[in-house]
């Protein structure tokens, strides 16, 4: 148990500590771009304000990464490169405005002193280590040692240098108030120039990435590679540029927005893989940074237009502390109001059901009825924002959205009646995501709706498959109705015709031989009428009409064999399929008997409650063990499903056989 808390612990650790590195990039981010938008209008500024929002994605991932694999020092990477940027970003247009645009504000010293270290996490970390370690947090193979070790001498040299130096990175005229004296100052000032190595270096990890890809057999990793190798040359290409305009330009702020383009490929490449690939699950992680980066948003906009409004009717100290109070007043009420909206945007209507089954129903009102479950598939990914839904029915996979990833299905089961008709496959966001209570609540929801969904599709398709298989027994009846009458009573009319003909030409030469060829034209002629009787035998028994369904088997029972039949003495009021097909099951049963059961006595019941039933029972020898349906019985069965019905054939104990058979008295 304490080894559980333990974990359980460090889980809650790791996640706290991802979450408030993420709202803390959102918050520098957020007061970045205010910063730029009040102090810095210039292109540079600009800049910043527009790519600082897209960085934003690189700690999002690097957190996300972080909580699913903690030993993996890519995720600590990321997480440290996104903090680092917009802190970075805006320390230097704080500074700027202070140094370059004479703004009066407070210390200005130590944001131009964060302007310099934090450079170092913000964009020579990733080109280095972060390549040579992406994506598992292993190097590719031995011969790499020396390139990690140099890369960390170099990112050393560089922290030590921006810390240590005598001056500001930016501002050579300014002191740094972390320097060091003397001599070490001067060291430490010597050592920055590490940054010239900074472009082969980024060179060479981008090579042992090329490495990697080429070796990797593991399918996911592959295609995380191939994702960020774009991003990965770009990296190497920015800070060859930015060393280029540096030694041409002399001052390194002129090469910020080069650097920056590496950086922005990479969180260009972290959203396409948030959203598309789902490489990773940052959703909780975007659902807090976008909660508290709005709310940041609307604090500093609240603050700054009431302290500019108060400030211009009472100048003075009075206006600041009235802008705090109002832009906190604003944003006790707007928390949850922006809670709900991310939830939607980044879970979907997790938290609202009604919403939900609302957005089904649109969606199944404008489907057609083979589109219906691929819609609910496509409405319950949408809804619930899942990499991967499918529907299942009878075992068989009929609707697909999405497509697996690195979580686990869970199958809910479709139950409709009492029957459970298939199951709704939903993957979670990750491997070591689970359903929050308030899903599994709507997708339970959202499952009985679908098993009225499929069961009305099954009944369609049924339906479908009954009116083929109708079609195609009645094109089967018009072609051996053809084959009959152009095989047998065709050929035999037209012979009785020339025997006419030919009797004829006799009567007057030889009488005797025309009357005997006329005894033999009567005996073709009732051939054919045999045959006549025998095709409409086949189409409707002629009993049937003369007696009635329970006179027809009365009689026939008495033929085959010692076979009661018990029914209700007024006439039954049926209609001719019905009555068709319980004649003919009926009759299929007693051959059986007759034939195969070597029974004793034989009872056939006839009884209608809101169907017609059919029981046949025999005391004979049974059904054999592992029996196989033969032709016979699989018509009975067939005969009873076109008409919406069913047809069971069972042992009886001891012996004998029972055969039942329920049809509907309307077609379905």
């Amino acid at each position: 148990m304490s080894g559980e808390s333990d974990a359980m612990n460090r889980s809650g650790l790791l996640m706290a500590l991802t979450r408030a590195a993420v709202v803390a990039a959102a918050v520098l981010a957020v007061a970045t771009v205010a910063v730029a938008v009040v102090y810095r209008h210039d292109a540079l500024g600009v800049t910043m304000a527009i790519i600082v929002p897209v960085l934003l994605a690189v700690p999002i991932v690097g957190g996300a990464a972080v909580r699913a694999a903690p030993a993996n020092p890519m995720g600590w990477i990321l997480l440290a490169a996104g903090v680092a940027l917009p802190l970075a970003i805006g320390a230097y247009l704080y500074s700027a405005a202070v140094y370059l645009g004479g703004a009066d504000l407070p210390a200005a010293q130590w944001a131009g002193w964060l302007d310099g270290w934090p450079w170092v996490p913000a964009l020579a970390l990733v080109p280095t280590l972060g390549l040579l370690l992406f994506p598992d947090g292993r190097l590719p193979g031995r011969r790499w040692h020396p390139l990690l070790w140099v890369c960390c001498g170099v990112l050393g040299a560089l922290l030590g240098g921006l810390l240590f130096a005598p001056n500001l990175l930016d501002y050579p005229d300014r002191p740094n108030p972390t320097a060091l004296p003397g001599v070490a100052g001067s060291v430490a000032e010597a050592l920055f120039g590490a940054i010239a190595l900074m472009a082969p270096l980024s060179t060479l990890a981008v090579l042992s990435l090329r490495r990697r890809k080429r070796r990797c057999d593991d399918y996911r990793q592959r295609q995380a590679l191939i994702l960020v190798s774009p991003a990965a040359w770009l990296i190497a290409a920015s800070w060859w540029a930015a060393l280029l305009v540096t030694v041409t330009g002399g001052a390194s702020v002129n090469a910020l927005p080069i650097e920056a383009i590496g950086m922005v490929a990479l969180a260009v490449t972290a959203w396409v893989a948030i959203h598309r690939y789902g490489l990773f699950d940052a959703r909780l992680v975007v659902n807090r940074g976008l909660v508290y980066g709005a709310l940041t948003v609307c604090v500093v906009t609240t603050y700054l237009a009431v302290a500019a409004g108060v400030g211009a009717v009472v100048p003075g100290p009075v206006s600041r502390p009235v802008a705090v109070a109002i832009a906190v007043l604003v944003a006790l009420p707007l928390r949850d109001r922006l809670q709900r909206g991310a939830n939607r945007l980044v879970y979907g209507y997790r938290d609202d059901p009604y919403g939900a089954v609302v957005q089904l129903g649109r969606r199944l009102e404008d489907a057609a009825s083979e589109d219906v479950l691929p819609a609910v598939a496509r409405t319950v990914r949408d809804a619930l924002r899942l990499p991967y839904v499918a529907v299942r029915l009878g075992g068989e996979t009929v609707a697909v959205t999405g497509r697996p990833g690195a979580g686990h299905g869970e199958e809910l089961p479709l139950i409709f009646a009492g029957e459970t008709i298939g199951v709704l496959v939903a993957e979670t966001r990750g491997r070591d995501v689970s359903f929050s209570g308030a899903e599994r609540r709507l997708l339970s929801g959202i499952a009985r709706q679908v098993a009225a969904a499929g069961h009305a599709v099954s009944l369609t398709t049924d339906l479908r498959r009954s009116r083929e298989r109708l079609v195609a027994a009645a094109e089967e009846e018009r072609r051996r109705l053809r084959r009959d009458l152009h095989d047998g009573l065709g050929p035999a009319l037209a012979g009785v015709v020339l025997g006419i003909q030919l009797a004829r030409g006799r009567l007057g030469t030889d009488p005797a031989a025309a009357r005997d060829h006329l005894d033999q034209l009567t005996a073709q002629t009732q051939q054919a009428v045999a045959e006549v009787r025998r095709l409409v035998y086949g189409l409707r028994p002629p009993a049937l009409d003369e007696l009635g369904l329970i006179g027809a088997l009365d009689e026939q029972a008495r033929i085959l064999g010692p076979i009661t039949v018990h029914g209700p003495d007024q006439p039954l009021a049926l209609s001719a399929a019905v009555e068709v097909a319980a004649y003919r099951i009926a009759m299929e049963a007693m051959t059986n008997i007759s034939r195969h059961a070597r029974a004793t006595s034989a009872t056939v019941r006839v009884s209608l409650d809101g169907a017609l039933h059919l029981e046949i029972v025999d005391d004979g020898i049974g059904l054999p063990d592992a029996y196989r349906a033969g032709v016979g019985i699989s018509s009975m069965r067939e005969r009873a499903a076109e008409l919406g019905g069913r047809c069971t054939i069972e042992r009886r104990t001891p012996t004998g056989t029972l055969v039942r058979a329920t049809v509907p008295l309307e077609l379905p």
